[in-house]
């Protein structure tokens, strides 16, 4: 009987370190950001091909045809105002397209250009970094979070190091694991279609207004952030991404 009782209780030991080691295996994949934990679900930019409605068309056309917009209007969208007025608003899948490959070519990109550019883009969610944005985007992530990171072969943030972590670590580690592409880019110029023309255009929102933070660009699981490159001195990049990641 004694023998009986000492097996058991070796078993039940057995059953509570396994138990115990699977518990903190979990917990440190939970709280780990490496590439085996970045979420890898695929990207698709093709949304900007989808057809309005006929109901959409036409009141889109009669919109267009009011305000003198001179753009096809196969880029629109009708989009309701504050005050409940209904107004056409370039598709933000199209602005969010135009913007990346603008990002990518690093001058105006054509329209009919935006496919093949769009084949260097990110294929996967989690964080990604524009490549000369890479190195300062790492130093001011590194100054305000309590973990290391850096950034791999395919443009992917990861951490370097598990170490304890503060909000801002938390908030990374959210973005590194939800279904969304979360892109940032440091410049003081992005690419933007106008409204009235369709035309795409260079937008050097730093300096129209040293003071710009960033311009944000987002569209079904989808979401950009040019930081400002600070180039007139006159913002903070750690507050800004603190306040991005405390949204």
């Amino acid at each position: 009987m004694k023998k009986k009782v000492i097996i058991s209780s070796i078993i039940l030991i057995i059953i509570l370190i396994v138990i115990l080691v699977v518990f903190f295996i979990t917990k440190k994949s939970q709280q780990d950001g490496s590439e085996e934990n970045i979420s890898s679900l695929p990207i698709s930019y093709d949304s900007e091909n989808e057809e309005n409605s006929e109901q959409d068309q036409e009141q889109i056309a009669q919109i267009t045809e009011n305000q003198g917009l001179q753009a096809d209007e196969n880029i629109y969208e009708i989009a309701t105002e504050y005050d409940g007025r209904e107004v056409v608003r370039v598709k933000p899948s199209i602005q969010y397209n135009v913007a990346l490959a603008g990002m990518i070519k690093k001058e105006i990109p054509d329209f009919s250009e935006l496919d093949n550019l769009l084949t260097q883009a990110p294929t996967h969610t989690g964080i990604w970094i524009e490549e000369t944005s890479r190195e300062s985007f790492l130093n001011i992530l590194n100054n305000i979070a309590d973990s290391e990171y850096e950034v791999n072969e395919e443009g992917f943030l990861i951490k370097k190091e598990n170490r304890e972590m503060n909000d801002y670590d938390k908030k990374i580690q959210e973005m590194l694991s939800d279904e969304t592409l979360h892109i940032f880019d440091i410049n003081s110029t992005t690419y933007i279609v106008d409204e009235v023309t369709g035309e795409i255009q260079e937008y050097p929102f730093e300096e129209m207004d040293p003071y710009t933070e960033y311009e944000y660009f987002s569209t079904d699981n989808k979401e950009m952030f040019i930081i400002s490159a600070n180039s007139y001195g006159k913002i903070n990049q750690e507050e800004i991404l603190k306040g991005i990641l405390d949204y």
